[in-house]
């Protein structure tokens, strides 16, 4: 009797731990696709910048991931051209990098599978921070003071653009996002939308 009571205790062990063994697999699978998910969208976000670069006569281009401005979270792409490009150019490359994000965060909240992945999760969460983060430096950092070069946003200014109609446009289409995100019951990086 002891030995069937002893045997079956261990198989409840065995299956439980099976069970947390298994739940804590499909975690960790969820926390690597939302840390790819990341990267690639700081690559898809400078790949933006890359086309831009290479359809305004860079003949060399360079992604940084990560950019000089940062230890971990950012990309710089770099590019060299023959002819500088003109001021309508570096504004289409400035923000080049914004609508290839967005625009792929946006394919991937239209499929709610993909937008509930870890990977989808990683990449629209950071899609949204770039903006927000994107807005907020620009209005609180001080571009030549203490090594800061200025963001797209800043880069977009010097080109002559509406840097406060860009900025009003990205934390515009974030909230859209998240607004989207809370009627659909899609998390965005695993957290419920409050608003």
């Amino acid at each position: 009797m002891k030995g069937r009571i002893r045997e079956g205790l261990l198989l409840i062990v065995a299956l439980a731990f099976s069970h947390g063994t298994q739940a804590a697999s499909r975690e960790v699978e969820r926390a690597a696709g939302a840390a790819v998910g990341i990267f690639a969208g700081i690559y898809v976000h400078e790949l933006g910048h890359a086309v831009a670069d290479r359809a305004t006569g860079a003949t060399e281009v360079r992604i940084l991931v990560p950019g000089t401005q940062c230890a971990l979270l950012c990309g710089e792409t770099q590019g060299v051209w023959p002819v500088a490009p003109s001021l309508a150019q570096r504004r289409a490359i400035s923000a080049a990098g914004f609508v290839a994000s967005n625009l792929a965060a946006e394919l991937m909240l239209q499929h709610e599978a993909s937008a509930r992945s870890g990977f989808g999760q990683g990449f629209i969460a950071t899609n949204l921070y770039s903006n927000a983060v994107h807005v907020f430096t620009y209005y609180t950092k001080v571009r030549g003071r203490n090594g800061y070069k200025g963001n797209d946003i800043d880069d977009y200014e010097l080109a002559g653009g509406n840097p406060h109609l860009l900025a009003a446009g990205l934390l515009a289409y974030s909230v859209y996002t998240l607004h989207r995100a809370r009627k659909k019951d899609i998390p965005i990086f695993f957290m419920r939308v409050p608003f």
